[in-house]
């Protein structure tokens, strides 16, 4: 079985990013999906303006021997400073990342942390994951797992549509020797990528189909008024006209 490509690949003077892209996505789109740990850098400096993150929920758990996991309550210094490659601490979680008070994008991943440093920045600094290796100076492996438009069977019932329009994904694994995640990240909307500020801000919102019915609605009404009021102008005329001859 040979080895599956490479996604990121250079030479001295060549540099290649290889992945079957969906044939609708943009140019733009294709280098937020390509971020490597970075998406809050990219998508600040497409916006510009700060991009936070809302922790929506996380269930931390540590790993035994026999790769059970048990739940681990929080804040456990003891816990954190016994992480290691043999001992694990595994967190589900879920964020959302947010520009001007607007949910872009959100991230719901499985980290899995050997270190007490990295636990300690991760679970007591609570260093966000693309923070967290900024601060140790590390480029992580990288691998994109999947790419789509629309849903996602593993994301949950309520995230569907949220921004409106179509949604777009991604899932990928990050990893350094101290840290595996991996992580499904929704886009709010593909019109994010294509309005930019004014889609943050709300500004010259999309034609729908619902609005564009309901102006077609609006059209058709006011051509009905303005053909009765020649109708009756008409009539009036038809009818004035011979007093006025007396």
């Amino acid at each position: 079985m040979s080895a599956p490509q490479k996604f990121y690949t250079f030479s001295p003077k060549t540099t290649t990013i290889s992945f079957s892209w969906p044939k609708e996505l943009t140019g733009l789109e294709r280098v937020a999906l390509s971020a490597q740990g970075d998406l809050q850098r990219i998508l600040s400096a497409f916006f510009s303006r700060p991009i936070s993150l809302a922790l929506i929920y996380s269930h931390t758990f540590t790993k035994r021997s026999d790769d059970t996991l048990e739940p681990l309550s929080l804040p456990n210094p003891n816990a954190i400073a016994s992480a290691s490659p043999e001992f694990p601490i595994v967190q589900n979680r879920q964020v959302h990342l947010q520009c001007s008070g607007k949910v872009v994008c959100t991230a719901t991943s499985t980290v899995k942390i050997s270190s007490s440093l990295c636990a300690h920045l991760f679970l007591e600094e609570k260093y966000g994951i693309g923070q967290l290796f900024s601060k140790l100076g590390a480029t992580p492996s990288f691998e994109l797992l999947g790419v789509g438009i629309g849903g996602h069977n593993d994301v949950i019932t309520v995230e569907k549509g949220f921004g409106g329009g179509p949604q777009l994904w991604r899932k990928y694994r990050l990893s350094v020797p101290e840290i595996e995640c991996e992580i499904l990240e929704v886009f709010a909307s593909r019109e994010m990528f294509l309005r930019g500020e004014s889609w943050l801000d709300g500004r010259d919102q999309p034609i729908t189909s619902s609005s564009l019915t309901s102006r077609r609605s609006t059209t058709n009404t006011l051509l009905w008024f303005a053909f009765l009021s020649m109708l009756m102008f008409e009539l009036y005329m038809y009818i004035a006209g011979p007093s006025r001859c007396i």
